[in-house]
């Protein structure tokens, strides 16, 4: 069986793995190089967490962390750093409450701290007077360069072929089998995954997919003492309900890393940069500075990314309507990274078996006709 995956970020990435890891005969297109900072998968770290204010994505993390461990074991090397994640808030946030409810219905151990308890748990967090913590000690964050990278790698030493810096054109589906047409050529398939991010709508006019391009904003603070925020004496952290969130020192960069979900505006992925947004960086440092201490304040690094955000913020993985051959993977709403290692290995079984994994139906395409 041949197999193309279109755009090797994350989930594009993991699908070539998975499909090289298989023993299919599998090629990869990237418009870009392998590592590119114009999409949603560079940096050097994303969240991995259960604690989600709804059942269904605490329940996919489950498998999505047997993924990564999959992959782990494959590279031989270390990808997702646990730390311990707090989720705090308010006490009558619903969106605190509703994690505390996912969490309790999925069976997934944590633990409700108070602020004294936050601060005898971390130090360098105020959570804040009236405010409640929820910690679950799985969560922590994946190397997301050495991720991609990586798996790209290990799919070209399994018989992967990567063709980078060659732009998809087209999509044509006929007589049995999809033709991937490009600025350099084209070539037949058995199958086609769709792993483009913010060009998917590009590539599958035809859906008329609702989905909206956002430039969003990480920031790297510089911190007093970089001992006090290494993993293990500093979460990953998530605060309701202005969605700001943040990382211990990853060892890549000085200082630590924070964005918000919300910061930025719509964004054409054409565009040929990212432009970085200072008054985006303002405004998180000022949040950051509540809630943590021994910041200097100062912005050690700023970096923009793109999310591509579907309505509800649920992902896509489906077939494209009437094929059982092109399946888009997609529309990961800035939370997709954790779940990419599962996404590519679902993906790549929909290319082999014509049908779609068990309860993912919330990620269909049905939602939105």
């Amino acid at each position: 069986m041949r197999i193309a995956i279109v755009g090797l970020g994350a989930a594009g990435s993991a699908a070539l793995l998975e499909a090289a890891r298989a023993g299919f005969e599998v090629v990869g297109f990237e418009q870009f190089e392998i590592g590119h900072e114009l999409g949603s998968s560079h940096g050097a770290s994303r969240l991995i967490r259960r604690t989600y204010p709804d059942a269904f994505h605490s329940r996919w993390m489950g498998p999505a962390y047997e993924a990564w461990a999959r992959v782990e074991a494959l590279m031989g090397e270390e990808l997702f750093v646990k730390c311990g994640g707090l989720t705090f808030g308010p006490e009558d946030d619903a969106t605190l409450r509703a994690t505390c409810d996912a969490l309790v219905d999925c069976g997934i151990a944590h633990k409700v701290l108070s602020r004294e308890g936050v601060a005898e748990r971390f130090p360098a967090v105020d959570i804040g007077k009236g405010a409640v913590g929820i910690y679950q000690a799985d969560s922590g964050f994946l190397r997301a360069d050495r991720c991609v990278r990586s798996q790209v790698e290990a799919a070209k030493k399994l018989g992967a072929v990567v063709h980078e810096r060659c732009e998809v054109i087209e999509i044509v589906e006929k007589n049995g089998g999809v033709t991937v047409v490009t600025d350099h050529g084209s070539e037949r398939f058995d199958a086609v995954v769709v792993t483009a991010g913010p060009w998917v709508g590009r590539l599958l006019p035809g859906l008329r997919l609702p989905l909206r391009v956002m430039l969003r904003q990480t920031i790297y603070l510089g911190v007093d003492d970089e001992g006090g925020f290494t993993p293990g004496e500093f979460p990953v952290w998530i605060h309701h309900p202005t969605d700001h969130y943040g990382f211990p020192s990853d060892g890549v960069l000085p200082g630590i890393k924070v964005a918000w979900h919300h910061g930025g505006p719509e964004f054409d992925p054409s565009l040929p940069d990212r432009p970085v947004m200072e008054e985006f960086s303002d405004s998180v440092r000022d949040h950051a500075r509540k809630h943590v201490a021994g910041l200097t304040g100062e912005v050690v690094s700023a970096k923009a990314c793109l999310y591509t955000v579907t309505p509800d913020e649920r992902f896509i993985l489906d077939f494209v309507p009437g094929s059982r051959r092109q399946i888009v993977c997609s529309g990961c709403s800035g939370h997709g990274f954790k779940f990419s290692a599962l996404l590519g290995e679902l993906a790549v079984v929909m290319a082999r078996d014509g049908r779609v994994p068990a309860n993912a139906e919330p990620w269909s395409l049905a939602r939105f006709r």
